[in-house]
C-alpha cells in the first residue's frame, strides 16, 4: 500500500511493553524521533567529558524521558520527575534505556542489523496471480 504524507506525517508509534520487575510490572516505551536523536547526539556531545554522573543525569534521563509512556502513548516523565528518577533502580534504568536505544535502532547490533538487511535484502519470490 501506498502512504500518503498526510498517512506518514500523522503515524503514531508503535508502542512496546517492556517488564521492570525491580518496579514490580511493566512500561511502555516508543522509538525516539529524529529530533530526539539529534538531541541525544548534541547531549552527548555536551556531556563528554563530564563526570558519569552528571552524563546520567544529562542524557540517560532525558531518554527516558521521552520514549517512557503510558498505554496511550503519553510521556510518564517530565523534567521534574528526572531528580527523582535518579534514585531509583540502575538495573531498571539501564534496561530501559537498551530497550529504547535498541527499539529505536540505535545500538550498534542494531544498526549492523540494519546495514545487512540494506545491502542484502532477501529476494522474495513473485507473487503468481
Amino acid at each position: 500500500m501506498s502512504l500518503k504524507k498526510e498517512q506518514i506525517l500523522s503515524a503514531l508509534p508503535k508502542l512496546k511493553e517492556v517488564e521492570i520487575a525491580e518496579w514490580g510490572g511493566s512500561v511502555f516505551i516508543r522509538p525516539i524521533t529524529l529530533a530526539e536523536q539529534a538531541k541525544l547526539a548534541d547531549l552527548g556531545a555536551k556531556f563528554e567529558k563530564a563526570l558519569v554522573s552528571a552524563k546520567m543525569k544529562g542524557v540517560m534521563l532525558p531518554l527516558i524521558q521521552w520514549a517512557v509512556v503510558d498505554e496511550s502513548g503519553q510521556p510518564l516523565f517530565d523534567e521534574k520527575d528526572l531528580g527523582e528518577l535518579i534514585n531509583t533502580s540502575a538495573s531498571a534504568i539501564l534496561r530501559l534505556q537498551e530497550e529504547i536505544l535498541s527499539y529505536s535502532g540505535l545500538t550498534k547490533e542494531s544498526r549492523e542489523e540494519l546495514e545487512k538487511n540494506l545491502l542484502n535484502p532477501q529476494s522474495e519470490e513473485p507473487v503468481s496471480p
